[in-house]
């Protein structure tokens, strides 16, 4: 088989190999496609999948996509709800007219079990995805949990509730176990901090965020949104009024913008492949944070970490993939100290984790085959000789 891949990447090889030591901040938004997590999300599609995988784009022939392909593997984000039209996505798709799979669709709300409203055209896209299963009886669209396959069916669509593929990256089986006996064996605590969004409530964590990082030789890993790659890149005078008044406002106890930009140039980094992002984030004993991504790549090396969700998207998918997750309200209160102390895991953290981890990737190989699509046999290596 041969299967077009379809991700919000842009080039992203080429920007790895040649641009990204010297590209702006806008670059590396338009590489990673708005956010740094979206690397480890293409990784971890790319790693399950067994048959013939090529880059397939938006914009590509309708009639030379439909002639050399067999199968479209769409790799999705938080898309459902009152935020995205998908009506481009419906029309793109009926011209190309193929068997598709949807990876890592997710439905965003403030609050798990709130139904989000969502846009005619995201409702027509959901009729032309059903229409395009190779296989009748089986859902095509593979969630980010539990809610989001709960808020499609409350529209009539079926789906999997199986989480992020970048659940499994690592090739080792026990990884949870790999994480609990790294934080055991750790003698000189690290913190990796996943920073969040400035613009969102959660914006309080900030302050306990980079007092962590100071305290515990840590670093800020940033993701999202361009305003804060800006900043790390001393480019603050190229803010508008409103950004700078917003992150003056939520980093004041740093200091004036141009002290906040030199911090962010000395504790932040970014990554765009996840390979570099795995192997850096083995020099810390723990990470902790916001972001999903930001948390579950490391414990794809070993590194133990807790995601601090701030909305139903990181909430749904930490639950679904077995990432411990605490919600932002219940520990914004909370010291640097005792904040990093509620993250460390426990030996039942780690059970869960492996657990659900394999029920997950036994889950997957079912899901990608019903669709007629070959599991990769890297996928196949971390279910039980059973399954």
């Amino acid at each position: 088989m041969k299967i077009g891949i379809i991700t919000n990447l842009v080039q992203i090889e080429q920007f790895v190999k040649e641009k990204m030591a010297t590209a702006t901040p806008f670059e590396w938004m338009r590489a990673t496609g708005g956010n740094t997590g979206n690397v480890a999300f293409v990784q971890g599609v790319q790693a399950i999948l067994g048959d013939d995988i090529n880059i397939v784009n938006w914009g590509d022939n309708p009639e030379a996509v439909n002639k050399y392909y067999d199968h479209l593997v769409i790799c999705c984000a938080n898309q459902i709800g009152a935020h995205v039209d998908l009506a481009g996505w419906a029309d793109r798709l009926t011209c190309f007219d193929l068997p598709v799979t949807f990876i890592g669709l997710g439905a965003q709300s403030d609050e798990i079990g709130v139904i989000p409203d969502v846009p005619e055209g995201t409702l027509r896209f959901l009729e032309v995805a059903s229409k395009l299963r190779r296989d009748a009886s089986s859902p095509n669209i593979i969630t980010r949990g539990s809610f989001t396959t709960e808020v499609l069916q409350s529209f009539g669509y079926d789906s999997a509730p199986l989480g992020c593929p970048s659940q499994f990256i690592c090739p080792e089986k026990d990884l949870g176990e790999k994480c609990f006996k790294r934080q055991k064996s750790s003698k000189y605590p690290r913190i990796m901090t996943a920073a969040g969004n400035p613009w969102h409530p959660s914006a309080v964590l900030e302050k306990v965020l980079v007092e962590i990082v100071n305290k515990y030789s840590g670093d800020y890993v940033l993701q999202h949104p361009l305003a804060l790659f800006q900043l790390a890149s001393g480019e603050q005078n190229t803010l508008t009024i409103s950004q700078q008044k917003r992150l003056k406002e939520v980093y004041s106890f740093i200091g004036d913008l141009d002290e906040v930009a030199q911090w962010f140039s000395s504790y932040s980094v970014f990554f765009a492949d996840t390979q570099n992002w795995m192997q850096y984030s083995k020099h810390f004993s723990l990470v902790l944070g916001p972001r999903y991504h930001g948390v579950a790549l490391p414990i794809q090396a070993g590194t133990p970490g807790k995601v601090i969700a701030i909305d139903s998207r990181t909430e749904e998918l930490s639950l679904t993939t077995g990432v411990p997750v605490v919600k932002y309200a219940e520990v914004q209160d909370l010291s640097a100290d005792e904040l990093v102390e509620s993250c460390y895991w426990t030996q039942d953290d780690a059970e869960n984790y492996d657990n659900v981890r394999e029920q997950n990737a036994a889950k997957y190989i079912l899901t990608l085959e019903s669709n007629g699509l070959t599991a990769s046999k890297h996928l196949k290596s971390l279910c039980s000789a059973s399954v």
